[in-house]
């Protein structure tokens, strides 16, 4: 009995310890990597679910202003055209800008000179400036003179969207009553404006914003005066 009794309390060998050690050493590396897998899962769901809330808000804040897109004409020029310039990397237009969109942007109320740009840094911006209504195109409106800008300081650009690597617009609509409607790069110097705006945005977070097609929801009637002598729809009277 005496040598069972001593037997019995010798307890663990070095080796059954190191094989325990061994076990639970396997068992947190796994927990470990599942747990690292884990946060790592949830951090880039976050990260998904920040860029698709960014994009969303991006994507309804342009419905908004290209749907406030107001078809004024050129003044003072042979043909009527309609202050609208699109092209395959910006998109200059003039918008009607309702009260609660121009205190929410820092803008004075009224028609409103707007430019979609991707500016350096890769950061897609809306400029903006009151609209000079004796222009005759948007040179004087790119580059402001000293007398404008003392009275009319520029507004702060909107910054929409960071950590942008391409940007392109394209514009689907046809020049005239008899030619088929189709997607263009380029929309400038016509009577009228594209029924579609499609803008394309590439991010550097590994991730592209969906395509975003907008509609256009004013007729380009509604910036003119039309005649029944001359039969052609020109600029409204001041």
């Amino acid at each position: 009995m005496s040598r069972l009794h001593r037997q019995d309390a010798r307890g663990f060998t070095l080796i059954e310890i190191l094989l325990v050690m061994t076990l639970m050493a396997a068992m947190m590396g796994m927990i470990y990597a599942s747990l690292n897998v884990g946060i790592r899962a949830w951090d880039a769901g976050d990260v998904r679910v920040a860029q698709a809330s960014d994009w969303r808000l991006v994507e309804r804040f342009m419905r908004r202003e290209l749907g406030q897109i107001f078809p004024t004409r050129w003044r003072g020029i042979v043909q009527p055209y309609i202050a609208f310039e699109g092209t395959k990397t910006t998109l200059r237009y003039v918008t009607a800008l309702t009260l609660d969109a121009s205190l929410q942007n820092g803008a004075a109320g009224g028609l409103q000179w707007a430019e979609l740009t991707l500016a350096d840094g890769g950061i897609l911006q809306l400029n903006r400036q009151p609209f000079d209504s004796a222009a005759q195109n948007f040179d004087a409106l790119v580059s402001p003179t000293r007398d404008q800008l003392s009275t009319t300081p520029p507004v702060p650009p909107v910054r929409l969207m960071d950590n942008v690597t391409a940007f392109e617009i394209a514009y689907f609509g046809a020049e005239t009553d008899i030619t088929e409607p189709t997607w263009r790069e380029e929309w400038k110097d016509l009577a009228r404006l594209p029924t579609l705006v499609r803008i394309k945005v590439e991010t550097s977070r590994g991730r592209d914003a969906p395509e975003m097609v907008f509609a256009l929801k004013v007729g380009e009637e509604a910036g003119c005066l039309s005649t029944n002598f001359t039969r052609q729809c020109g600029p409204r009277p001041r």
